[in-house]
């Protein structure tokens, strides 16, 4: 079997998850009409992929990662087709974690296996090939969610999602490759053991790092605020479709987020052309994209006028890709030996942030009303963007100075 079927089939899954990501929180809304019960789906998915990130890179190195990455979709089959015998208000948040917790599973998984299957020689190559296909199937995936669900209901988009694990995981049982050997014997124990003892002394290696790098520490700073801000948008948007039309709430749900997404796909097409982007650009053009995208957010979630969210949605999805893109190719130039771990460090401050984010969110939501907390949100990434440009330019003023008077 033609082993790049696996990336067709690995899009395909994505699709779905990004399908029951709609379906999810269509189905809690419609059961408790609370904002507060909304942000709890989003927090406990995001809680599952924060504890799992902490040894789920151990298992995948212990154990047969072609194994892990089945017995995952098989779960994550059945927890999905749960939902449509219990479509209670707990059940939905223990399904969320578990989606959160599995799918950090999968993840490394295959991330860590793509050398293993198609050679290490086509990785950049592989790499591509998974990006942009992930990108189609954001778009595809929110916008098929939307109209799906509306015109055929949450269970329907529910099975379609759990079909596409139980496809991705048949397709894994028939393709073989050379896997990773298990080391058994207590490792596992011995490995979760060393990693937990191992967390404090690369966090602290990695803030002394980042300490001898003051842009990366700014930057860090923005990217702290800007997943903070992005929990006001997540549980904003499905708010906004519910307020343009209540009948119709997952169609603009998946819509808005499918317009956004090609926005979001025209970026990554756009940016490796912009050769300008060297040195100390990159900084206050990822400094510059958090405003703008911001700026985009607090507009279109600040009206109920379609012809206006769409439009804004488009450019949003721009800055937004511009705005991330630029912040990973910021980390890649961090030096090899601790490049890992700058990422690890990363991917937890955007977890904190987003977790912090829900846990505020409806509280602020409850006192004032959706565009405020959009404004208060995305004002104080904003806020931090231009502090954080101010001191930057001043600071290279200063090492100018300095430099010239030597």
């Amino acid at each position: 079997m033609n082993r790049k079927i696996f990336l067709y089939v690995k899009a395909f899954s994505d699709l779905g998850t990004f399908m029951d990501l709609i379906a999810i929180n269509v189905l809690m809304y419609v059961a408790t009409g609370s904002s507060a019960w909304l942000a709890a789906t989003m927090a406990f998915r995001t809680l599952g992929g924060v504890l799992s990130s902490l040894f789920s890179g151990v298992l995948a190195d212990r154990f047969d990662r072609r194994k892990i990455m089945i017995y995952t979709d098989l779960f994550r089959a059945v927890i999905i087709l749960s939902l449509i015998p219990f479509p209670n208000p707990i059940m939905i948040i223990i399904v969320c974690f578990l989606i959160g917790l599995t799918s950090s599973f999968f993840a490394v998984s295959y991330s860590a296996e793509i050398p293993q299957i198609f050679g290490q020689n086509k990785v950049l190559e592989t790499n591509a090939l998974i990006s942009r296909l992930t990108s189609i199937s954001l778009v595809f995936g929110f916008i098929g969610a939307g109209v799906i669900t509306d015109f055929l209901g949450n269970q329907v988009t529910l099975i379609i999602d759990a079909v596409t694990y139980l496809l991705s995981a048949v397709v894994l049982l028939k393709l073989k490759w050379e896997t990773t050997s298990s080391t058994k014997n207590g490792a596992l124990t011995n490995g979760i053991k060393e990693k937990m003892i191992s967390i404090g002394r690369d966090l602290k290696e990695v803030y002394s790092f980042i300490l001898l790098a003051p842009m990366l520490f700014l930057v860090n700073i923005v990217f702290l605020v800007g997943a903070f801000a992005g929990a006001s948008h997540n549980l904003g948007i499905p708010l906004l479709a519910q307020e343009i039309d209540a009948s119709k709430q997952s169609f603009y749900y998946g819509l808005i987020w499918g317009v956004w997404g090609i926005g979001s796909v025209l970026a990554t097409m756009i940016i490796p052309k912009l050769k300008f982007l060297q040195g100390t650009r990159l900084y206050y053009a990822c400094f510059i994209t958090a405003m703008l995208m911001s700026t985009g957010f607090i507009t279109f979630l600040s009206n109920i006028n379609i012809w206006i969210i769409l439009p804004f949605a488009f450019l949003t999805g721009i800055f937004d890709a511009c705005f991330t893109t630029l912040h990973a190719t910021i980390l890649q130039k961090t030096d090899n030996h601790i490049r890992g771990r700058i990422f690890g460090v990363g991917m937890l401050l955007k977890s904190l942030g987003f977790a912090l984010g829900f846990v505020v969110a409806p509280f602020v939501l409850e006192a004032l009303s959706l565009p405020k907390m959009v404004w208060i949100f995305h004002g104080t990434l904003i806020t931090t963007s231009i502090i954080v440009l101010l001191y930057s330019t001043g600071m290279r003023k200063r090492l100018e100075a300095v430099n010239q008077s030597v």
